[in-house]
């Protein structure tokens, strides 16, 4: 047992001093400032769906947009909404997908 923990603390040291990546070496550093998201997946009854979560300027503010794609449709929502509670009304084949307006 105590070898076992042993193992796992000295896999885990190499990581310990690494040093974070400016993105110098071409790959994106991560961030809190991505705006645009997709969500995919399964619902309930088998369908699938997809929603594109995203903000955009309008009249000088930034507003959160949903475009979507399922069993109730596709089109265009603005909506400050969490996007589990879109994915559960895009699943519903006769859901009204009324946006923030």
């Amino acid at each position: 047992m105590f070898s076992c923990l042993l193992l796992l603390a000295s896999a885990a040291l190499p990581c310990a001093g690494a040093a974070p990546s400016d993105g110098a070496d071409g790959r994106k550093s991560l961030g809190n400032d991505d705006d645009t998201f997709v969500f995919m997946g399964r619902c309930p009854n088998g369908e699938m769906y997809r929603l594109l979560a995203y903000d955009k300027q309008v009249g000088g503010f930034k507003r959160s947009f949903y475009d979507y794609e399922g069993p109730a449709g596709k089109g265009t929502i603005k909506s400050q909404t969490a996007p589990r509670v879109i994915a559960s009304r895009v699943c519903l084949a006769l859901a009204e997908m009324a946006g923030d307006e």
